[in-house]
């Protein structure tokens, strides 16, 4: 199987992306809002249950990390009974040719094996739907494949974020 690249495919939630981006870090950002409470969609932006340790093992491992909402204003799906169909991961930077990513989305497979009994290889070899926010250029990349797949997509783009000249605005997909 081979990762699907589509650029400009989506955009980032309003609000989901923090207004300031540090160079190095990676913002891990809510894929979802309008979830259903009763009869009422309530728009607030959410976060998939898979991501909420992220951060946490990733500074723990010295990869800058963070979420893009507060503590105390973070939501997750599942505290509405909701659990998402594929594996999302949606991150935020300020450029491709950031290292950490490849390193993070490394990482959150790592951490699904880990949290579903599973080897990294069989980790690797499930979907993944993997959204990113490239604020210096305001691009937006959406990658789903097999794991593996997407992470080889993800070091194609930042090896060709690395080549490209500043105000570029060179396109891959």
């Amino acid at each position: 199987m081979v990762a699907k690249l589509t650029t400009l495919g989506w955009s980032p939630l309003p609000g989901a992306v923090p207004e300031t981006v540090e160079t190095d870090t990676v913002y891990v950002i809510p894929t979802r809002s309008a979830v259903p409470v009763g009869n009422v969609l309530d728009g607030e932006l959410r976060y998939t249950e898979q991501v909420r340790y992220l951060p946490k093992a990733a500074r723990a491992a010295g990869i800058p990390v963070e979420f893009s909402m507060a503590e105390g204003t973070r939501k997750y799906l599942s505290e509405y009974s909701i659990d998402p169909e594929t594996w999302a991961l949606g991150l935020a930077c300020l450029t491709m040719a950031n290292d950490w990513l490849i390193v993070v989305v490394s990482l959150f497979i790592s951490e699904r094996a880990k949290a579903q009994g599973w080897t990294v290889e069989e980790a690797a070899k499930l979907p993944l739907k993997l959204k990113v926010a490239e604020t210096e250029t305001e691009l937006n990349y959406e990658i789903e494949g097999e794991g593996a797949d997407v992470l080889a997509a993800l070091r194609e783009l930042n090896t060709s974020a690395k080549t490209r000249q500043p105000g570029g605005g060179q396109e891959l997909g």
